[in-house]
């Protein structure tokens, strides 16, 4: 979890706040997961190209501007550097950034499937055709991917579909380092270095 501020919110909670009081119009797990998608695609974005992301996905022109939105930049910014230096080292502490078990599971369920929605409208934009030549693994795990985006949200409130969903969420964690694998294996270092996000 990213240490974005005292009051220990998780990352959902801080960044569905920041979705709020901006007025989004799209679902914060989304963006996470379209950011990851495209990191795993090999894309790396300076800041202004991250920030101007959020905004699109957002639906906004601009950031509201208030004695909020300079932290909030802070931890966008975090968001981006914490979670690709997890996945470059194939971290055991890279997370979906999804609601956590106090919300109803209907809202967990809808949310990892906009966060899978998301990662594989990144990856696409991002892999562009390496995806058409994945080997056969990558192929069957994308097709995975693509039926779990389809989850049905309206799950039965069971001990059984508790567990079920958090099996799905870390079938999902694990097949993302795999395809970030995949598609960042032969990443020259000087040309990362000369894109990392400053």
């Amino acid at each position: 979890m990213t240490d974005f501020n005292i009051e220990q919110e998780t990352d959902f909670d801080w960044l569905a706040n920041f979705y709020a009081s901006q007025g989004a119009i799209n679902h914060p797990c989304e963006l996470h997961g379209l950011l990851i998608g495209r990191l795993a695609g090999g894309e790396r974005l300076n800041a202004d190209e991250w920030i101007r992301l959020v905004v699109e996905h957002m639906g906004l022109e601009q950031l509201v501007q208030d004695d909020k939105s300079e932290r909030a930049l802070t931890n966008l910014i975090e968001l981006y550097t914490t979670n690709l230096q997890q996945l470059e080292e194939m971290a055991m502490g890279f997370s979906l950034v999804l609601p956590d078990d106090e919300f109803v599971l209907d809202q967990r369920v809808e949310a990892l499937g906009m966060w899978v929605r998301g990662f594989l409208e990144g990856l696409a934009l991002a892999a562009k055709g390496q995806l058409k030549t994945a080997d056969a693994d990558i192929q069957e795990l994308l097709r995975d991917l693509v039926a779990i985006s389809q989850i049905d949200d309206q799950a039965e409130d069971s001990e059984d579909a508790e567990k079920e969903i958090i099996e799905i969420i870390e079938y999902v964690r694990v097949g993302v380092v795999t395809v970030f694998s995949e598609f960042n294996g032969q990443e020259d270092p000087e040309a990362e270095q000369s894109t990392t996000l400053h």
